[in-house]
């Protein structure tokens, strides 16, 4: 695999580049359009004399503000992430964060205005059914208003959040993205970034992976000091901020962000944790198909059949756009506009941030997909995993930009579900019992890190989070104490961590940029268990409901649009349901490794 041959995005859509003249001039029409809302309305939201027409005119300028404030923003994010070592894009990045902190102060009164309607005048004018397409917003936000602070304190906040939480994050992403960790290969040393290093610990050679965890956790190790510290500084102020805004649990902000009730969150992370046996009973046959007694924390993704084979961008974008084709052709035709308009950016390069993502601006605006593509199955799913988040995007776009972007955990559901179709294709394909298996347990393997780790991830936030404010600033030993006991946890006794294990919390991006966000992964996975198998009972039947689905964007809380459905998020069985289907996969795996004689 070569950086030359994998596609990188073209933004150029967007701006020029990082000098590009129209970045600063888009930014002044910006703060000036701000401004000059903030003086036609502010005032006449939370009055007695409000109208439906007032307000809507209010909402359509409001959006058309956001939409142009998002733009050199989103620019400056994306040109960024591919090198984050690159000064000039950092301090671009700067630049429009600033800004963005200067449109937003004249924006304050607008979200804090709408929570301080009159209920009998809110109920007035939201009787006009001119205002029906923005029920669901306004609801939501004078929801949220139970938590808003006075005007000048959330200007304040506004203000200087380029200087707490938002520069913590940057730095946390600076120091991971331009850490080098050094293995020996063949006698030499090499140096690797860390989706390089990551990438070994798939590697069929128990040496080399051995070798690759040492390295990151000696790579990381060099990082302690810095990283426990912008941790702790995020625990604190996430803590301040909570008390001031009355939020009772470290949590709780998160859910009413996810329009989720807490209990329904609580009772996926308790279905999921009483079902960590279904994990330790995987890592058992993968010790016997793989003849090590001991698993240790590298032997976690070892291949099943040596070394697997490379798959060229060009194959995998074969792969992925057949196997959306085959539930519909729009599916292929959406994900072939990312292809052909060079929204994608695959290659790795210095100084890339790690990871993948797809980045959504505007119902207007197509979006762009990022990652960091190796040439394993693996990056095949992320690819259909990204694209999933594109095309649920593109569906959306119907939807006014207030209600564009889907709540967290309804984000996963397209992104899962085009990874499932993925699998299935090439499961069908095969013919030799000894693939499939090999293919059965990567997906098994993806699944646990999709639902049962990222449930592990939030218990261990939950923690870190109740510990900072109990206990003070913490070591990176009790950090990676909690860390080890969460992970730990759900392998049981069939795979010990070992020591050096403790300490990969620190590189973890969500728990840095968007506390209790991983939860939300395990509730999509497990969502779309449910919705998949509804789709192998009805067919065809089942297209249009799904597109309605993900046309529905964040019109809708995940309740009501996982209710028409037919389905309860409440009910611990549906939860349950989708942990049994996780356990049929893994039988899936023990019948296939009988019937090869691997075990």
């Amino acid at each position: 695999m070569t950086t030359e041959a994998l596609p990188t995005w073209d933004l150029t859509d967007l701006y020029a580049a990082v000098d590009d003249p129209k970045i600063d001039s888009d930014m002044d029409a910006s703060r000036q359009q701000a401004s000059a809302f903030e003086s036609r309305y502010k005032g006449t939201i939370a009055c007695d004399e409000l109208t439906a027409a007032h307000l809507l005119q209010a909402l359509e300028a409001y959006e058309a503000l956001l939409a142009d404030e998002y733009r050199p923003q989103s620019f400056a994010q994306l040109h960024y992430s591919t090198d984050t070592a690159d000064a000039a894009r950092g301090a671009l990045l700067q630049k429009t964060r600033e800004f963005g902190s200067s449109v937003a102060t004249h924006l304050v009164f607008f979200d804090l205005e709408i929570g301080q309607i009159s209920p009998a005048v809110y109920d007035g004018v939201m009787a006009d059914q001119c205002l029906a397409p923005y029920r669901h917003y306004l609801d939501h936000e004078r929801e949220m208003a139970a938590h808003n602070l006075t005007e000048s304190e959330e200007r304040i906040l506004v203000e200087t959040s380029n200087s707490r939480g938002h520069a913590f994050a940057r730095l946390a992403t600076e120091v991971n993205s331009r850490t080098r960790f050094t293995i020996e290969i063949d006698g030499q040393a090499q140096e690797k970034n860390q989706s390089e290093i990551l990438v070994l610990l798939y590697d069929a050679d128990r040496d080399l992976r051995r070798k690759a965890a040492t390295s990151v956790s000696a790579g990381l190790q060099a990082n302690r000091h810095v990283c426990t510290y912008i941790y702790n500084t995020l625990l604190h102020e996430k803590h301040v901020l909570d008390r001031l805004r009355s939020y009772s649990q470290p949590e709780d902000s998160r859910h009413l962000a996810n329009e989720l009730n807490g209990a329904i969150v609580d009772t996926v992370s308790d279905v999921c944790a009483a079902n960590y046996d279904v994990v330790a009973r995987y890592y058992r046959l993968k010790g016997r198909i793989l003849g090590i007694g001991d698993l240790f924390h590298y032997d976690r993704y070892a291949p099943l059949r040596g070394q697997e084979s490379a798959i060229d961008f060009p194959q995998a974008r074969q792969i992925v756009v057949d196997a959306f084709g085959a539930f519909h052709p729009e599916l292929a035709a959406t994900a072939e506009r990312f292809f052909v308009n060079q929204w994608i950016d695959a290659a790795v390069g210095a100084g890339k941030r790690g990871g993948a993502y797809c980045a959504a601006i505007t119902p207007d605006h197509h979006p762009y997909v990022f990652m960091n593509y190796i040439g394993k199955p693996r990056d095949v799913m992320t690819l259909a995993h990204e694209l999933g988040h594109g095309i649920h995007d593109v569906l959306a776009a119907d939807n006014h930009l207030l209600d564009y972007h889907p709540v967290l955990p309804m984000a996963e559901t397209a992104s899962t579900f085009s990874e499932m179709l993925v699998f299935d294709r090439l499961l069908g394909e095969l013919t030799d019992d000894g693939e499939k298996l090999a293919l059965v347990c990567n997906k098994v393997e993806d699944t646990f890190a999709t639902v049962f780790r990222q449930v592990s991830m939030y218990r261990f936030e939950q923690q870190a989070h109740r510990a900072r404010r109990d206990e003070g600033e913490l070591t990176t030993e009790r950090l990676s104490e909690l860390w080890q006991q969460n992970m730990q946890a759900m392998f049981g006794d069939s795979l010990k961590l070992g020591d050096e294990h403790a300490d990969w919390w620190l590189y973890i991006p969500h728990i840095v940029d968007v506390p209790f966000y991983v939860y939300a992964y395990a509730f999509g996975e497990l969502l779309v268990m449910a919705l998949y198998a509804r789709y192998q009972q009805e067919g065809d039947g089942f297209v249009d409901r799904y597109f309605k689905l993900l046309s529905a964007g964040g019109s809708r809380s995940p309740a009501e649009l996982v209710g028409e459905l037919g389905f309860d998020i409440a009910d611990h069985a549906f939860w349950q349901g989708g942990c049994d289907l996780i356990a049929e996969r893994v039988v899936q795996a023990e019948a296939l490794a009988a019937s090869t004689g691997a075990v």
